[in-house]
């Protein structure tokens, strides 16, 4: 191919620069299952063209360090994992690509934010999958996304407050594979002990002593189980908080079709294999948001991922929150009267109940767009942690 520059950032413009980004972006779902992928192209091609995405795409993988996938000329019959990758990734014919230039847009997507993961140990040294950002002598913030969701979810909340805070997240153990190729490790312990540690366990592997906690969705559960357990946890912000709270509140129809589904697919492989042929159907992406749909996915994607996010997610729903409504801490508890997702009853019983918290109902957003990290999200979660945070770094 004849050298020329890079051009072109638009997502699904063919350029090499986005198709690099986009792989990273998708990559949670073929490490776990530990084999290419199918997928389609945005738009026909001839059998050249096809050949030329494929070798393209190829050296991009390989330079990022993932597994390939395989470029077929039609959606039909791919899986909703496969359909939701093929969406993101948006495959084009590829210009003129200029010596070395996979190589060096592989570089750069791999530097760019939020970076690569620090591999962290758990308690029971079960590996996290970590990311840190902001400056080291700042106040901390731990992101605690939802349960069996990769880090893209979480990274606008990451670059929303790293210019002030110290901000660490991590992906939920036992659900994400880590870059040497050998797939997902064992899963030790899925309790709800186990995952309220894992916040601990983050912090003492970044050095922090302390920090705020920013729970989204079934992250508020874990993030007010760790503030019940360790005074380590200074304050808390609690998002659209996904609760079990018995016969107090109500729950909305799509909480409780997940909460069985959870304790269907928990019982045993077979019965999230069986699940799983189900859920693979590219019906499943319906009502999901196309630009997040490749996240949303993830904990769906294979059978045995399926069946580890039952048991993980099981127990988040499952659990009773109410005997850790002592926690002390000082608390913004956030949630919206259009959020259909997860109930926004069970927040405001949450914010009645607990010590020294205040609820903050919005008129507008539902459940995902907490996670979008708007101006008004952002603004929101800076003033509450300007009371809360120690208003100086350490050592000016």
């Amino acid at each position: 191919m004849p050298a020329v520059s890079e051009t072109g950032t638009t997502p699904g413009d063919g350029s090499v620069a986005v198709l690099a980004r986009s792989l990273l972006d998708t990559a949670s779902i073929p490490r776990a299952s530990g084999q290419r992928l199918r997928v389609a192209p945005a738009h026909a091609l001839t059998g050249e063209q096809l050949a030329a995405v494929q070798e393209l795409t190829d050296r991009v993988a390989s330079a990022l360090g993932l597994p390939g996938v395989d470029v077929v000329p039609e959606p039909g019959p791919l899986t909703a994992s496969e359909v939701a990758v093929s969406r993101r990734l948006a495959l084009r014919t590829p210009g003129a690509v200029a010596d070395g230039a996979p190589e060096r847009a592989a570089e750069r997507a791999l530097a760019a934010f939020p970076g690569p993961a620090v591999v962290l140990p758990a308690r029971d040294g079960t590996p996290l999958r970590c990311w840190s950002a902001g400056p080291e002598d700042a106040p901390a913030v731990a992101v605690v996304s939802a349960c069996g969701m990769p880090v893209g979810l979480a990274a606008k909340w990451m670059a929303a407050l790293s210019p002030e805070y110290r901000v660490v997240t991590w992906e939920s153990r036992g659900l994400f594979a880590g870059d040497d190729g050998k797939g997902l490790g064992p899963l030790p312990d899925h309790t709800l002990d186990a995952q309220s540690e894992d916040v601990l366990a983050v912090l003492d592997g970044f050095g922090i002593a302390r920090a705020h906690v920013l729970g989204l969705c079934g992250g508020a559960v874990l993030a007010l189980a760790a503030a019940a357990r360790s005074d380590r946890i200074t304050s808390m912000s609690l998002w659209h908080g996904d609760w079990e709270l018995g016969d107090d509140t109500p729950k909305t129809t799509h909480q409780r079709d997940i909460e069985s589904l959870l304790t269907r697919v928990a019982r045993g492989r077979p019965q999230a294999a069986a699940m799983h042929r189900l859920m693979s159907r590219p019906s499943t992406l319906e009502g999901l948001r196309p630009d997040i749909a490749h996240y949303l996915i993830h904990p769906y994607a294979t059978a045995e991922l399926l069946h580890r996010y039952g048991l993980l997610n099981g127990v988040i729903m499952a659990t009773d929150c109410r005997r850790l409504l002592t926690a002390p801490q000082p608390a913004l508890v956030v949630t919206s009267g259009r959020d259909t997702t997860a109930h926004p009853a069970g927040s405001t019983y949450v914010a009645r109940h607990l010590p020294r918290a205040g609820l903050r109902t919005l008129p507008e957003g539902d459940h995902l767009t907490a996670f979008d990290a708007g101006a008004g999200l952002v603004a929101l979660a800076r003033g509450f942690l300007r009371t809360v945070t120690v208003p100086h770094r350490r050592g000016a």
